[in-house]
């Protein structure tokens, strides 16, 4: 007897049991290729700058579209066979394409607009994972329905892992673009004033009022985790410097000059405005405020006390409510630093080194540096300090015994931007342990026995501007090497600092 032959597919059945499955290995491959080979892109091509904008456009299409399929999956365990198999396979295609679509133009965003700190790098990631676990989830639901199951308990793992991931990645994004205190700005607002602070007489019109100001409306794109065009508007000494534009942000005595008073200034369409279009800007009481210390000379002692100005004192009054509350939240976050910098210090008492707040990061982060002569450290000394790895921006082991092994913990240090190994048994063999620190910009390597092979490692450095490398065994033929493949990197055949 012959075996009956299956029925042939309809056109548009065969398509839906085909798309879903060559849409989610495309995209899988691409996924991984993110994951494993670093890309090199040209910041300054328009094309990316384009292409990337588009992001905060599509990116509320997939969410919707990986909710309704999840919504849809339970009502069909609900009730088996509710939910016509054609609609579900033509949602998941459409959620994979629309979720890589969005993934490929954040990435493209990121590089554009010189985004970087460890929130995107956690965004960018937290999509990847979002990405890979959706097009997992559409291969596993077309062999389900091939196979004839009802269900599969594997399809709704993934499922779920997609779910999960999403809101992460959801979280970071809205971290990203509104604050990290964004949830909890609403709670702190209710909280009442500290009497502790200071009278409006002796708060200072930069520390006091307008770095409150900018932290609120500026520093969620220009801070330590992402510095959107290279710009940091965390600390006064910042505020002096030029960013990627390389104009200064606050010219001292001279308002018109001042490229954050003309970007905030700009109408709210342009694209060179400050904030971008929908986000707050500065009100006309702040721009007020910003304009007058700028053209008074932008002092970091001035104080309220000393302003002769009436209509700049009625305008700070109008202020002073807000300000009050601002600054009781930070009132809390310097109490807990302060705790944490106790209990480093009395680690730091027992060890030989010294334990003190980062300047650079405005105080937010902390710095350990050896004693002279410096005591015996090493990798075991380092590893005490594990629970606070998080909290430390700089880090000199300048004349310690520590080795390659010890940068497996340095690779913990995910805000560490300095890093001074001078005159150490470091030979450069640890150096893939460093390679993901997100924000680690300068390293000094001076007097270390560095072999050849190991300083190629610096090449997948994303973040790295300055190396040292005087006293070293490294090869001239070496340096130049990265220097041809980095560029932008400086290689200093200098001693360097110790701190």
């Amino acid at each position: 007897m012959d075996k009956q032959k299956p029925p042939l597919l309809s056109p548009v059945a065969f398509l839906a049991s085909r798309i879903p499955v060559g849409i989610s290995l495309v995209t899988l491959a691409i996924y991984a290729s993110l994951y494993l080979i670093p890309f090199s892109l040209d910041p300054q091509n328009p094309l990316w700058l384009l292409l990337g904008r588009f992001h905060p456009l599509v990116l509320h299409f997939p969410i919707v579209l990986i909710l309704l399929v999840t919504v849809l999956f339970l009502l069909d365990f609900l009730k088996q066979g509710f939910i016509n198999p054609l609609l579900l396979r033509s949602l998941l295609a459409a959620s994979v394409l629309f979720s890589f679509l969005s993934i490929l133009a954040g990435y493209l965003l990121s590089v554009s607009e010189a985004y970087s700190g460890p929130l995107v790098s956690n965004h960018y990631y937290g999509a990847l994972l979002t990405g890979t676990f959706l097009s997992i989830t559409a291969i596993l639901y077309e062999r389900q329905v091939h196979a004839g199951k009802i269900s599969s308990a594997l399809t709704y793992v993934f499922l779920l892992l997609s779910n999960a991931s999403l809101a992460y990645t959801s979280h970071i994004g809205g971290s990203l673009t509104h604050g990290e205190s964004y949830l909890s700005e609403p709670l702190a607002a209710l909280l009442p004033a500290e009497n502790s602070l200071k009278s409006p007489e002796e708060m200072y019109v930069y520390g006091d009022v307008l770095a409150t100001i900018l932290e609120t409306r500026c520093a969620n794109c220009h801070n330590e985790n992402k510095s959107k065009g290279d710009l940091l508007l965390t600390s006064h000494s910042a505020l002096l410097q030029a960013g990627k534009s390389k104009k200064k942000a606050v010219v001292p005595g001279d308002a018109g000059s001042s490229e954050l008073l003309q970007r905030v200034l700009l109408p709210v369409e342009d694209d060179e405005r400050m904030p971008p279009e929908g986000k707050p800007g500065l009100t006309e009481t702040e721009i007020d405020l910003l304009q007058f210390w700028i053209a008074s000379g932008a002092s970091a002692e001035l104080q309220v006390g000393e302003i002769t100005n009436d209509t700049i004192l009625a305008r700070l009054e109008q202020l002073m409510p807000n300000i009050r509350r601002a600054q009781y939240k930070i009132l809390e976050e310097n109490e807990a630093f302060e705790t944490a910098q106790k209990e480093l210090q009395d680690m730091a008492a027992n060890m030989g080194i010294e334990i003190l707040p980062d300047e650079l990061t405005n105080n937010k982060f902390f710095g350990m540096k050896m004693k002279f002569p410096p005591a015996p450290f090493g990798s075991e000394e380092l590893q005490q300090f594990s629970g606070y790895f998080p909290y430390f921006s700089r880090v000199s082991l300048a004349s310690t015994e520590v080795s390659d092994d010890a940068l497996f913990f340095i690779g913990k240090m995910t805000q560490l931007r300095r890093l001074v190994l001078q005159k150490t048994a470091i030979t450069g063999e640890g150096f893939p342990y460093l390679r993901d620190l997100p924000v680690l910009e300068e390293l000094n390597l001076s007097f270390t026995s560095l072999e050849d092979g190991h300083l190629l490692h610096l090449l997948s450095f994303k973040s790295l501007k300055k190396v040292y490398l005087f006293g070293t065994p490294v090869s001239m033929a070496v340096i130049e090497a990265l220097r041809q493949n980095r560029p932008e990197l400086e290689i200093i055949l200098e001693e360097g600092p110790f701190y």
